[in-house]
């Protein structure tokens, strides 16, 4: 049986225990990044704390937080090292993902719901329709966390003997296979700017017969487990903005501590009496508060309507997406600016400003930041938004 974790906690003593760990996670940064994925040490201090179980259902063992919770505790430890955050940000899917399988399936699947579990969406592999199930090849890029992971939640289009199966007329299925990391091959190809510790290499898998129990699409009706946490299906997607805040509360407050002994070249003045820090600083405080502040707002409105028994109206949905791409956005701003005020001590790879710069930066090149996502909201709050999207439900 699964190690469970202890069911009636609460969500303030699961962020205490996110924050105990944080200091030993900070200490590890630079050895994070060395072996370009997350230490065996590490990930079980994220697994001990319970950062992989938040949205496991606490019949199967695991925490089932609310979102918000999920989130201050991501941006928690981001603020200690970015590429730990992002694994306990995709390694926290079991919970989201498993809500689409039939629970025995689930069950039969992650054999111990408090791991790691890799999800890459992007349908780079092939389902062939085989009898009972799917033979599945493919290769996918960006598999976070596929160095400790042992289950992978892989996209995929169907293949039938008359072609691709069709979700309409114009867009094929995208089917979800999930597997154990002991059926696929990882491929070391994470030589990275930033998020180098978070093992982010492509997986491959050649010919794996997977169950049909065991695949899913990711659609409103094909979730399986009751209750507000899994109810909205692209949820899982709007908890990038905590890792990239988290780096950025970080990166001010190097620049803070570092201002406190670091005097000008010259006339040796103390720099944080000088008015140009003065105002790097309080810009830097309005921009990064006012996008934690609309990210937190957005997701709560989305949270109240889950809790009141339907779906979030678009507007709601929109308004998180945007306040996501926002918040990032801003990060990035902000964390240069912090980088340019620390001045020469920024530049050596070691500095923790190094790092944070180019781990919100890789952050930004995701996918779920591009400008077409942000497009696509801009048509919902003009009334203009197409019926069918992979975003908007």
């Amino acid at each position: 049986m699964p190690q469970s974790l202890e069911a009636t906690e609460t969500a303030s003593a699961y962020l205490e225990r996110v924050r105990a760990i944080c200091p030993p996670v900070k200490d590890a940064a630079s050895r994070i990044e060395e072996a370009r994925r997350l230490p065996p040490d590490i990930v079980e201090l994220l697994r001990t704390a319970g950062m992989f179980s938040v949205a496991v259902p606490r019949a199967w063992g695991g925490l089932e937080l609310d979102p918000i919770s999920i989130c201050e505790a991501i941006e928690l430890l981001a603020a200690a090292d970015g590429s730990a955050a992002w694994c306990a940000m995709i390694g926290c899917d079991t919970g989201f993902a498993s809500a689409h399988l039939e629970d025995s399936c689930g069950r039969e699947v992650w054999t111990d719901p408090l791991h790691a579990s890799v999800f890459v969406a992007n349908p780079t592999g092939v389902a062939t329709v085989a009898e009972g199930g799917y033979s599945v090849t493919g290769r996918w890029t960006f598999a976070s966390g596929s160095t400790h992971a042992p289950v992978y939640a892989l996209g995929c289009l169907t293949m039938t003997d008359s072609g691709p199966r069709m979700a309409t007329e114009t867009v094929p299925e995208v089917r979800m296979v999930v597997l154990p990391a002991s059926q696929a091959e990882v491929i070391d190809t994470w030589t990275t700017t930033g998020l180098r510790g978070s093992g982010s290499h492509d997986v491959a898998v050649s010919d794996a017969f997977i169950p049909e129990g065991h695949t899913f699409v990711m659609a409103p009706s094909a979730v399986k487990r009751e209750g507000p946490l899994w109810r909205y299906v692209m949820l899982f997607a709007t908890k990038l903005a905590p890792v990239a805040l988290g780096i950025t509360r970080a990166a001010i407050d190097d620049v803070v501590t570092m201002a406190a002994t670091k005097r000008s070249l010259g006339d040796r003045a103390s720099i944080q009496d000088q008015q140009w820090l003065q105002l790097a600083i309080a810009r830097a405080e309005i921009a990064y508060g006012q996008a934690r502040a609309f990210y937190y707002e957005s997701l709560r409105a989305v949270w109240d309507e889950l809790l009141a028994g339907g779906m979030p109206a678009r507007e709601s949905q929109a308004r998180l997406y945007a306040a996501q791409i926002g918040a990032v956005e801003r990060c990035v701003e902000v964390v240069a600016a912090m980088y340019k005020a620390a001045g020469s001590a920024a530049l050596y790879a070691p500095a923790a400003l190094d790092r944070r710069l180019r781990d919100v930066h890789t952050i930004y090149q995701h996918t779920a930041c591009s400008p077409n996502w942000l497009a696509e909201m801009g048509q919902v709050f003009l009334g203009a938004h197409p019926n069918m999207s992979m975003l908007i439900r």
